[in-house]
C-alpha cells in the first residue's frame, strides 16, 4: 500500500466527490439503498435516546459523506463538517448555499422524517441542518490537530465517517489517526464512528483506491487503547450480493463510545 502521503496526494487528485455520490450515496443507488434501510435506524435510534447531545458535533467525513448527520439535527446546536479534500468541500459548500448542480440529500431527509413519523417537512429539517453548520474545513488525520490551522473548542460528539481506515495505510496509522482525531473531542463526549470491514479497494470512476482492512475485534481494540468505553457496537454483513467488483467490503461496523481519558 501507498505511504500516507501519496493515498492523500490520490485522494486530492482522483476523489470526485459528485462520482462518490453518484456510486455510493445517491438515491438510486444500489449501495445506499442497502445502507440507509440498516444504518439510518440505527443512527436515528442513538440520537433520538437523548443519551448523545450536547452543543458542538463535529463530523470528519469521506468525501461527501455527511448524510450521518441529518439524524442529530434536533440535538445539537453547531456542526462543523470536515471533508479531506477541497473537491468535496466545495460541493458541501454548494449544497449548503442552495447553489444549482449541489448534490441531492433530499432522499436522506426524506426517509429520516418517514422514519420519525412526525410529519415533518424534509425540506424544513434540511434547512435547519444548513443553518447549523457552522464551517466546512479540510482535514488531515496525520496532523495532532486534524482541522489546522483552525482550532475549535473540544466537540461533545465526534462523528467518523468512514474517515480512520480510508486514510491510513496500516494499523500503526490507523491507531495515530485515532488519537488525533480525538483531540477534537472533550473527555466524557462521545463517539460514533462507521467504517467498512474486510475491505481492500473500492473504486471511484475508473481508478482504484486501496483501502485498509480491519475487522471488529481490531476496532474493539483501537477504541479500547485509545481511551474510550463502547457504549454499543453493531455489525452489518453485507447484504448485496453484486459489485464486490466495485467495493469488496464485507460489512459495516456502527461504534457509539464514550471518551473517558483518565484525568
Amino acid at each position: 500500500m501507498a505511504s500516507f502521503s501519496a493515498l492523500k496526494e490520490l485522494h486530492d487528485r482522483y476523489l470526485d466527490a459528485n462520482i462518490v455520490m453518484d456510486t455510493y450515496t445517491a438515491k438510486d443507488s444500489a449501495f445506499f439503498d442497502n445502507v440507509i434501510t440498516l444504518i439510518l435506524p440505527l443512527f436515528n435510534k442513538i440520537f433520538t435516546s437523548g443519551v448523545v447531545k450536547g452543543k458542538l458535533l463535529i463530523n470528519l467525513c469521506f468525501g461527501p459523506y455527511f448524510e450521518w448527520i441529518f439524524p442529530a439535527c434536533e440535538n445539537f446546536t453547531d456542526f462543523i463538517l470536515g471533508a479531506s479534500t477541497d473537491k468535496s468541500i466545495a460541493e458541501i459548500e454548494k449544497w449548503q448555499k442552495n447553489e444549482p448542480g449541489a448534490l441531492d440529500w433530499s432522499h436522506v431527509a426524506k426517509a429520516l422524517c418517514e422514519l420519525q413519523g412526525k410529519g415533518e417537512d424534509w425540506q424544513e429539517k434540511q434547512n435547519i441542518l444548513k443553518q447549523k453548520i457552522k464551517n466546512v474545513l479540510k482535514y488531515d488525520v496525520s496532523k495532532c490537530n486534524p482541522l489546522s490551522p483552525t482550532v475549535l473548542p473540544q466537540a461533545d460528539c465526534l462523528l467518523l465517517t468512514h474517515c480512520l481506515e480510508a486514510h491510513s495505510t496500516n494499523k500503526e496509522e490507523f491507531h495515530s489517526a485515532l488519537k488525533n482525531v480525538s483531540s477534537l473531542l472533550k473527555n466524557g463526549g462521545h463517539l460514533l464512528m462507521i467504517s467498512c470491514l474486510m475491505q481492500t479497494f473500492y473504486m471511484i470512476g475508473t481508478f482504484k483506491f486501496p483501502h485498509l482492512s480491519i475487522d471488529e475485534s481490531f476496532v474493539r481494540k483501537a477504541l479500547s487503547e485509545g481511551g474510550y468505553v463502547i457504549q454499543k457496537l453493531q455489525v452489518f454483513p453485507r447484504t448485496l450480493d453484486q459489485l464486490h467488483e466495485v467495493a469488496d467490503y464485507e460489512g459495516f461496523i456502527v461504534v457509539l463510545a464514550r471518551k473517558e481519558m483518565p484525568v
